[in-house]
């Protein structure tokens, strides 16, 4: 995420907020200090205030617009950053500010939701599903803040209430072509953090998507069982090139997921990444499948500052219009290949091609 994040560790029952200045911003005024409810011990809060220029005389107009975050990791985790790249740009747009609290005690989890609506905080964002859970049994208590529950399925009947997610089936399923016509050996790689149903998404997507090209392409799968540590994510990535002998790996790992990116750089061997655009991780990546969670985001936060909030579980993709991969690696494709890629495409749009054939949860 561009921009600077200081994070301010909480001392005693107060929460001292640092001041983030995104990337091209204004200097920023002091941030006062938000005192939550009792229970936040071991919270940090991270900060973005976007506030008008002083005046002639001076003073300075100040904002109520507050945007809260709440997220059960740190914010270098790529994913949560790739989600704040969206909150900064709407933050920026709306002269709000943007207040990133790292709740990373669950027994924490009710007291800093319930602390977020108290402050005035709208919209509140909740990312996945611990968070989500609460938030959404408590939205009924505070019937005027919109609460966006982030990268979860979840049904909710609330009219204050929506969850939203990207599904990474597509991207997954356009990296498998891109990787199928990548590879020699072929014999490719697909490494997440765990078997879980997000990481089944992304590993069945780009397994279709590489036998959509060539059923006869081997496609190895492993897990590093931990999605916080790099070393182990580059140790099992050269364990699979060594053993399986594929020369192209598809990461869905986080932050062990840059260590999967280094494991293909030290072997010299192609490497596709997720998410967010990794290509400027290292050269061996060549595509980025995106999961542009924080475009979704943007969009519910606009919506819920136009007074066009709509509740209700939204499943974000194609249909929505975000884009699932970069022009700049695009545009380094050969030209066969970005037809072939503009085609299935067009397929997925169409109906035509059924990126999910075959994939159960």
């Amino acid at each position: 995420m561009k921009g600077k994040q200081i994070t301010a560790i909480l001392l005693g029952a107060a929460l001292t907020v640092a001041l983030i200045t995104g990337c091209g911003a204004k200097p920023q005024s002091p941030v006062t200090p938000v005192a939550p409810s009792a229970g936040t011990e071991g919270t940090n809060e991270v900060s973005q205030d976007t506030q008008p220029e002083a005046t002639a005389d001076n003073t300075s107009e100040s904002t109520d617009k507050t945007i809260g975050l709440l997220v059960p990791a740190t914010v270098g985790d790529p994913f949560i950053a790739l989600s704040i790249k969206g909150l900064d740009r709407l933050a920026e747009e709306q002269g709000a500010t943007l207040r990133t609290v790292e709740t990373l005690d669950s027994a924490e989890y009710e007291d800093q939701v319930r602390a977020m609506a108290d402050m005035g905080a709208n919209p509140v964002y909740l990312m996945w599903g611990d968070l989500s859970e609460i938030a959404l049994r408590l939205a009924p208590e505070y019937p005027d803040t919109d609460f966006v529950l982030c990268d979860v399925d979840m049904q909710t009947n609330e009219p204050n209430v929506s969850s939203v997610s990207v599904d990474p089936t597509e991207a997954a399923f356009i990296a498998g072509v891109v990787a199928a016509n990548n590879t020699t050996a072929k014999k490719v790689g697909f490494i997440a953090h765990a078997d879980r149903p997000v990481s089944r998404k992304y590993r069945d997507g780009y397994i279709n998507g590489v036998h959509y090209i060539d059923p006869s392409i081997e496609v190895a799968v492993a897990y590093v069982g931990d999605d916080q540590d790099p070393v182990k994510g580059q140790e099992v990535a050269k364990l699979m090139i060594q053993n399986e002998g594929v020369d192209l790996i598809f990461q869905s790992a986080s932050q062990s997921g840059l260590g999967v990116i280094s494991g293909c750089e030290e072997m010299g061997i192609k490497c596709i990444g997720s998410d967010d655009y990794q290509g400027d991780v290292s050269d061996c990546v060549i595509w980025s499948a995106l999961k542009p969670i924080d475009e979704a985001l943007y969009m519910e936060g606009d919506a819920s500052f136009k007074g066009t909030f709509e509740s209700g579980d939204k499943v974000y993709g194609l249909s929505y219009g975000l884009a699932l991969y970069t022009d700049i690696e695009f545009n380094q494709l050969s030209a066969e290949l970005q037809d072939t890629v503009s085609q299935v495409v067009a397929g997925i749009n169409s109906g035509e091609i059924d990126v999910t054939a075959g994939m159960t949860e």
